[in-house]
């Protein structure tokens, strides 16, 4: 959105958070309040929670997140203003009633996705959901699934399907009802996007196949800066490397159970390597080689050549930021697609991956393992060529189609897909339907070898009757 703008265009969003510097063609209605939606939720625990589980917080969460942000004052002043817009873009997470604004200011929908192709965007695109490929994306699985885990995959693929369908949509229909002026008629803006970035590319997920509207644009947000002096001094000196460790924005290390705060201090405490951790509290007893800090520049750390590892949660924009840089991972995945993430990670031999639980002993070995294994730094160099190597850079791609939605007022590239039933998709009607014929036929031929038989039977006791 900041590119957007710096190019001239007049830039509303909603967000909990204001750029910094600010830019004067730049509005941002503040939804502080939904920074607290996640509230009830221990993300943690999620690591131990079924995959269905999974499933059903991650739509509860979009439900919160959709009614926190569109009963928020600064959102109704909006909606109720004389505001006009060429152009509405909004992100693809189980939020599905925000596309309404697109209906309400009479404009083009073009849909973000956080993430690459999911169960949780492809379906809205015309794209067909295909569970013998198509991984949920909290299996952990990659796009090479073994006979069983194709059944979890399919079991997972169903349920989600039916929730959305029977559950989700109906609750947010309700919100689109209740916090919308005007008729918002929901069934028609779900699949009415124009188009769908998606923050992926070949090198952080697999191959897949794309219709024309959807387009990847994995390593847009990725930029150089100068590091501060402290952290510029602290690198430099590192003369046996350094390491990263960050849980992203939706996890805190400070939340960690003291049991696994301590077995990961007393791991740290035993490396070479100096270990920057973004801890966001103060942590008085630590090891020496350990420095915290609320906040870490995580994308220009990466850069610096002393830096060996980056233990991370495995979120795709850490993933992307961590091959871009190529430098290899530890991952700790706890909820949503970190699990994917890190699983195409390891398959592609970039990173070795651990479960919260098992934080014990394998953890020394498995970062040092890492580290001193080339192979891993190797491969993910290679990975790192490959991102940067790109015909137009990436930010330049999503500006011009977002820029070609608002010159040809939205456009359409509808799938076959998009206008069939499931059932026609995966042509069950098809096969009913052959499948009703063979029963007719068979049952047909049964009823006429029963009668000739009983004709067979009665000319054959006539003529005893004659003789």
């Amino acid at each position: 959105m900041k590119e957007i703008a710096s190019r001239g265009h007049e830039v509303t969003i909603i967000s909990p958070y204001r750029p910094k510097p600010a830019f004067f063609n730049y509005t941002t209605i503040q939804t502080s309040d939904v920074l607290h939606s996640d509230d009830g939720f221990d993300l943690f625990e999620l690591d131990n929670e079924s995959l269905f589980k999974n499933i059903l917080t991650t739509y509860e969460y979009g439900n919160l997140l959709t009614e926190f942000t569109l009963k928020d004052k600064g959102v109704q002043k909006l909606l109720h203003s004389n505001e006009s817009f060429d152009l509405v873009i909004v992100e693809q997470f189980f939020t599905d009633a925000l596309k309404g604004f697109a209906t309400h200011f009479n404009a083009p929908l073009v849909l973000f996705s956080s993430v690459g192709l999911t169960e949780w965007n492809k379906h809205y695109m015309g794209n067909p959901v295909l569970p013998s490929t198509n991984t949920i994306v909290y299996t952990g699985y990659t796009n090479q699934m073994n006979f069983f885990q194709r059944i979890r995959n399919l079991a997972g693929t169903i349920f989600d399907y039916c929730y959305r369908t029977w559950v989700f949509y109906p609750i947010q229909r309700k919100y689109a009802e209740k916090y919308f002026p005007k008729p918002v008629n929901f069934d028609g803006i779900i699949n009415n996007a124009s188009l769908m970035l998606l923050n992926s590319h070949f090198t952080t997920s697999e191959n897949v196949l794309l219709p024309y509207n959807m387009i990847e644009i994995g390593g847009f947000h990725v930029t150089q800066n100068r590091l501060n002096n402290d952290t510029q001094k602290l690198l430099d000196e590192a003369t046996d490397g350094a390491i990263l460790f960050s849980l992203g924005t939706n996890l805190k290390s400070c939340d960690l159970a003291p049991t696994t705060l301590r077995t990961i201090l007393n791991v740290f405490g035993r490396l070479r390597q100096r270990v920057l951790w973004k801890f966001e509290k103060d942590l008085a007893e630590k090891p020496k080689n350990v420095f915290i800090s609320k906040w870490l520049e995580q994308a220009d750390i990466l850069a610096h050549p002393n830096v060996r590892l980056f233990i991370t949660h495995g979120g795709i924009l850490s993933v992307t930021e961590a091959i871009f840089n190529g430098v290899p991972m530890v991952g700790i995945p706890v909820f949503v697609d970190q699990k994917m993430n890190m699983a195409r990670a390891k398959h592609a031999g970039i990173a070795n991956v651990i479960s919260l639980k098992d934080l014990t002993e394998k953890f020394f070995s498995m970062i040092n393992g890492t580290i001193n294994d080339p192979t891993y730094s190797k491969n993910v160099r290679k990975m790192s060529k490959l991102m940067k190597d790109r015909v137009v850079r990436p930010l330049d791609l999503a500006v011009y189609w977002i820029e070609y939605a608002i010159r040809h007022k939205g456009v359409r590239f509808e799938t076959p897909v998009s206008k069939m039933y499931w059932f026609q998709v995966y042509m069950l009607d098809i096969l009913c339907f052959v499948m009703f014929n063979l029963l007719i036929t068979y049952l047909l031929i049964k009823g006429l070898c029963t009668y000739l038989g009983k004709e067979n039977s009665r000319v054959i006791n006539d003529n005893k009757k004659k003789q």
